[in-house]
């Protein structure tokens, strides 16, 4: 008679430490707009034009080019299913941000082949220039470890980065970031 009572109240305790480590389940809180990226030192970290990145759209064109421009880039790989889903809504933003002012690139990761990217381009009708970060220089320097991340660059260089695509809050934060970016002065 012991045994069985003490076999429940061995399971009843297995059971309420199951439940107490049970992480607790519910609706994610939205990530907090992107801000500003900052160095080591606490000021506004910048982005180094002079990478030495392979440009795939046009053979003769330098990433150092977009250097003093506001600029939206857009890190993705071709084959990866959240950077097709999400270019539609960045070249939307792209075609609308041009008017403002805005220089808007494409910059694949290392692993696409020109093939993948010249698939991608034609796939999504893709008419950014399109760079590929052949060495991993521009991913080692501002990448966060996953694609797609956009970044929104001021004249300076200064930029934020958006480390993640939801296609309900990123384009709003990024149009309301462009915006902004494109009212201020120098």
């Amino acid at each position: 008679m012991r045994a069985p009572i003490l076999l429940s109240m061995v399971c009843l305790l297995g059971a309420m430490l199951l439940h107490a480590q049970a992480p607790v389940q519910g609706p994610t809180p939205p990530e907090p707009p992107p801000t500003w990226e900052v160095d080591k030192a606490g000021k506004r970290a910048h982005i180094d034009f002079n990478l030495k990145v392979k440009s795939v759209s046009n053979p003769a064109m330098q990433f150092s080019k977009f250097a003093g421009h506001k600029t939206l880039v857009f890190y993705f790989s071709a084959k990866c299913p959240h950077c097709q889903h999400a270019f539609p809504y960045v070249q939307k933003i792209a075609d609308s941000l041009t008017s403002k002012g805005f220089t808007c690139v494409a910059m694949a990761i290392k692993f696409n082949t020109d093939e993948d990217i010249h698939s991608f381009v034609n796939d999504f009708k893709c008419h950014l220039p399109i760079f590929q970060d052949d060495d991993r220089s521009f991913g080692e320097a501002y990448g966060t470890g996953y694609v797609p991340v956009i970044y929104l660059i001021n004249e300076k260089g200064e930029y934020i980065r958006y480390k993640s695509f939801n296609e309900d809050e990123t384009p709003k934060y990024l149009m309301k970031d462009a915006k902004l970016l494109a009212m201020a002065k120098k």
